[in-house]
């Protein structure tokens, strides 16, 4: 797909969200306010494995996505 839906439904703040390849290296970045829904666009990127990681102000979570 080439758009990932984040749901913030504890509504924390969330500042950043980057996306880099198993090499690394990052992708894409987004700074992001206080939203309950992130959208996040990655038509732009190659099918394949990437990590999504996620700052907030109560930590940072990362996640594996997967384009298809």
């Amino acid at each position: 797909n080439d758009v990932i839906t984040i749901s913030n439904t504890e509504s924390i703040s969330v500042s950043v969200i980057s996306i880099a390849d198993l090499n690394g290296r990052t992708v894409k970045q987004m700074n992001c306010n206080n939203n309950s829904n992130i959208q996040v666009n990655v038509s732009d990127l190659a099918s394949g494995i990437y990590m999504m990681k996620i700052v907030s102000d109560k930590g940072t979570a990362t996640k594996k996505i997967i384009k298809n």
